[in-house]
C-alpha cells in the first residue's frame, strides 16, 4: 500500500511540473537547445530537496500528532489536491507563461512547483513512510514528465496543459483518500 501511495503522490507532483512545462514551451516561443534538460533537472532537484526537507519536518513534529498521523496526511494531501484543482480552474495555463530559456526563470519555477513536494514530504514524515523510495519515484516521474512536457509542449498546447493540472490535483486527492480509508 505504501508504494501505491508514494506512486500516486509522485504522479500528482509530476503532473504539476508537466503542466508548467507544456505551458511554457508551447507559448514562450522557440525553446533553445538544452533547455528541456535543464528544466527537467532543475524541477527534479528542487522536488527532491523540498521533499526531503518536508519529510524531516514531518518527522520532527510527528510526536505532536501521535495517533493522528493518517488524519494529518489526509488533510495535508487533500489541501494540496484541492489547491491544484482550484488553480487549474481559476487560471488559464497561458497566464503562467514565462521565458523558459532564462535560467533564473527555470530556478524560480522549479522552486515554485516544489512547494507542493515540501508539503507532501511533511505528510510522509508524519506517517513515517519511506522517503527514499518516495524520492526515487518523485525524481523519475518529475524528470520524465518535465522533459516530456518541454519536448512536446508545442504539439500538446495549452488546452492539454489545463487538463493535466486537473489530473495532478486528482492524484493528490486520491492519495488523501487512501489515508482516509486507512483511518475508517
Amino acid at each position: 500500500m505504501e508504494t501505491l501511495i508514494l506512486f500516486i503522490i509522485a504522479l500528482g507532483l509530476a503532473m504539476d511540473c508537466f503542466t508548467l512545462a507544456i505551458s511554457n514551451s508551447s507559448v514562450s516561443g522557440l525553446v533553445k537547445a538544452g533547455v528541456p534538460l535543464k528544466v527537467a533537472i532543475a524541477f527534479t532537484f528542487a522536488h527532491l530537496v523540498w521533499l526531503y526537507a518536508g519529510h524531516w519536518l514531518g518527522g520532527a513534529i510527528q510526536s505532536y500528532f501521535a495517533g493522528m498521523e493518517s488524519w494529518a496526511a489526509f488533510v495535508v494531501l487533500g489541501i494540496i489536491g484541492l489547491k491544484m484543482i482550484y488553480e487549474a480552474r481559476r487560471r488559464h495555463p497561458g497566464s503562467k507563461v514565462f521565458d523558459i530559456n532564462d535560467v533564473r526563470v527555470i530556478v524560480v519555477l522549479s522552486l515554485a512547483t516544489a512547494m507542493n513536494a515540501f508539503l507532501a514530504g511533511v505528510a510522509l514524515g508524519l506517517t513515517a513512510m519511506p522517503v527514499h523510495r518516495g524520492g526515487l519515484l518523485v525524481a523519475i516521474s518529475v524528470f520524465v514528465l518535465s522533459l516530456g512536457g518541454m519536448a512536446g509542449g508545442k504539439n500538446l498546447g495549452l488546452l492539454y496543459a489545463r487538463r493535466t493540472a486537473y489530473f495532478g490535483g486528482s492524484f493528490m486527492l486520491m492519495a488523501s483518500a487512501i489515508f482516509l480509508s486507512q483511518i475508517l
